[in-house]
């Protein structure tokens, strides 16, 4: 089963987007994105935490995502050191953007500053971890 929606555009049911519930963290280095970049970050708003039933974006773990001539940057940060999903997190990423045209190679940065919290986090998305049973 595929990761990710290969749209490249948000989900729509009942003409309201389903795309993620960014927080202020997230939708402000959105904002300055090019047309391109903004479709990677919707096709990234598609893969979801494998621990957690919310996507990287919504979970603020993606800080930033550049496009250049082909050349995607993703930048994102882990909620811990070490995290056990590192690399199943680095692959789902790539062969989401890698597939999509106008992307010919995708390099993931992991960036520590700054560091991750849960103040991140939306009120929506962490109502929806609190009905799944994760407490914060």
């Amino acid at each position: 089963m595929s990761k990710c929606n290969m749209s490249s555009a948000p989900s729509e049911s009942n003409g309201v987007s389903t795309a993620s519930l960014d927080s202020e963290f997230v939708a402000e280095r959105r904002s300055d994105g090019s047309r391109f970049e903004q479709q990677l970050w919707d096709v990234l708003d598609e893969i979801p935490d494998p621990h957690i039933p919310v996507s990287l974006v919504e979970m603020a773990m993606i800080y930033d995502v550049d496009e250049d001539n082909g050349h995607v940057t993703v930048e994102m940060s882990f909620p811990c050191m070490g995290c056990p999903a590192y690399d199943m997190i680095h692959n789902d990423i790539k062969s989401c953007l890698t597939v999509l045209d106008g992307v010919d190679k995708v390099d993931v940065e992991i960036v520590w500053d700054p560091v991750w919290s849960k103040d991140m986090l939306t009120s929506e998305v962490r109502d929806k971890m609190n009905e799944s049973g994760i407490s914060l």
